[in-house]
This record gives structure tokens, sequence and C-alpha cells, in this order.
């Protein structure tokens, strides 16, 4: 091999390190993918078709991404655009659903729904005349892992509106064991979101309840399908027959066991209980939340 061919393949190497260090086209992304749970609340038959499929569009601030993209509601759907996915951490791209694809065809949203965590607090209509009412919402938006689009459709406008949230109301108690310290926390249920159908029944709980820690602080947690607990004995008892998990800033909604809960039958009851154990023995501070039934405007 010549000196000069030696250079060249030098040079040729340079290059090629110079563009993946460089250049955005010369690496592959790392992608965070989207999933569909599809909540059926119709009371018959909406439309003679199955849904198959949503569509949607990136906003402009998406990186590498742009258009239109697709999910799956069936996995044997074929798609109208390419599969939805966002690059890793970017939580300026903005998600807008456009249309359903049903096997009787496309169905745009009137209006176009821009997707964030929340319900919006009217539905979008599909199809004139209206066949059926639709609103959604994501897992995340800060796509730093693989998301969910949640997509509740219906005939009536009621059971998928944003406004159908359940209330809270929140009774706290504490009890010592053996001069062990009994956890100090404040909590904040505020974030967290039960959307019930026109029955007041649970169709959806998502985000979760806030945790602060104050002087003396807990490990563990459990969620007990319980209420009225008020003596040492009632609380321990409640607290060994669960599943204690470590406690961290915040017990996601899905811990509480709601969804399918019929809020207008009785007012539905957990209870949050932290616990702290030194040498064997705990101390217990109990939260006891009450989930009202909502508020459905007509």
């Amino acid at each position: 091999m010549t000196k000069n061919h030696r250079m060249t393949r030098k040079i040729c190497s340079m290059a090629a390190l110079v563009c993946a260090m460089l250049q955005p086209g010369c690496r592959e992304d790392r992608v965070v993918q989207g999933n569909v749970d599809a909540v059926d609340m119709r009371d018959g038959m909406l439309f003679g078709g199955t849904l198959k499929s949503i569509n949607g569009s990136y906003g402009d601030d998406c990186t590498n991404r742009s258009g239109n993209w697709s999910l799956k509601v069936d996995p044997n759907a074929t798609l109208d655009n390419a599969e939805l996915s966002v690059i890793l951490g970017d939580d300026a791209c903005v998600l807008t659903l456009t249309e359903l694809h049903t096997t009787d065809g496309v169905l745009a949203a009137s209006p176009s729904m821009t997707l964030t965590t929340s319900y919006k607090m009217s539905p979008s209509e599909f199809d004139d005349p209206v066949l059926f009412y639709g609103n959604a919402k994501l897992s995340a938006v800060s796509f730093n892992a693989d998301f969910t689009l949640t997509l509740l459709y219906s005939d009536d406008p009621t059971k998928v509106t944003g406004d159908n949230t359940a209330e809270f109301e929140v009774v706290e108690s504490g009890v010592a064991g053996d001069a062990v310290g009994v956890p100090d926390y404040t909590i904040d249920t505020s974030t967290v979101h039960l959307l019930t159908d026109i029955d007041q029944v649970v169709v959806s709980a998502s985000g979760s309840i806030g945790i602060t820690a104050g002087m003396v602080t807990g490990e563990t947690y459990v969620v007990a399908d319980a209420s009225g607990l008020s003596t040492y004995d009632d609380i321990d008892t409640a607290y060994l027959a669960g599943t204690p998990a470590a406690l961290g800033a915040t017990v996601a909604a899905a811990a509480f066991g709601l969804v399918g809960e019929d809020l207008d039958a009785a007012a539905v009851k957990r209870t949050l209980i932290i616990a702290r154990t030194e040498n064997g023995v705990a101390s217990y501070q109990a939260f006891e939340i009450t989930f009202h039934a909502a508020t459905v405007n007509p």
C-alpha cells in the first residue's frame, strides 16, 4: 500500500469520527414509545366499525420530529403514519390528537386535542353528525420513559368530561410503640385525579399523593382498604395485613385500588399507613382518605 493510500484512509476515518461526534444526522437518537389505554364507556354501539388506531401531529418544538404520527389501538392495525415516538427527555415536544381511525374510516376530532397529563374540561366530537365523544391525556410529558395515551370514548359527553373528578377528605392520626417516635409527615392530594363515569364509577386514577417529611421519618407504607383505625392494635393489624413498600416522595394513585369503585353507592375510604420501626417495634402515622363522588356538569 502506498503512502498516499494510507493517508487517504486516515483522512476518511477522521472525517467519519468528526461526523459521528458533531453531526445530529450521524447518530441514532434514543427515543421513547407511546402505547394506548382505550377506555370504552359506551352505552351501546357508537359506530359500525371498530377503533383501530389514533392519529395526531407533532408540535413545532419536537426535536427531529415533524408532521403526523399514529398509534395502534388494535395490535393488527395498519397505521396511516409512522408510529409515534419522541426523543428521550424532549419535554418541549407537544403532541396533538387529531383523528381516530376505525374500520369504517378516519374520523376527525373537533376540536383537536393538545395532549397534557389531564383530560380536557370538554370532550371532542367525532364525525358530523356526532357519532361519539372522546377525551385523552398522557401519563407524562417529560418523555423520560415510555408513556401511555389514555383515550376515553362514549356516546354520552358527560362520561368523558374533565370535571368528573372526585374530591378528597383526609383525617390524620398517629400511634407510638414503646417510645419509638411517630412519623411526622404531611400529604398533598391535589395531584390525584380520579375520573368517574355518569354512574360515579371510577374509570381512571392518575397522579400521586405527595409526601413531605417532618422531624420524624418513616421507612415503609401500606395502603389499607379500611377506615376508622383509631388504636395502635387497629393500625398495626391493618399494616401487617398489607405488603409494605419503601416510602418515597409520592404514593401513586394506582396504589389505592380505586378503579371500578362506585363512589355514589357509599363513601370509599382508604388508609395510608406510614411506619417507623426500631428494634422490631413500630410506630405509625395514618391518613384516612375519603373519596367523594364527583360533581358532574350536564
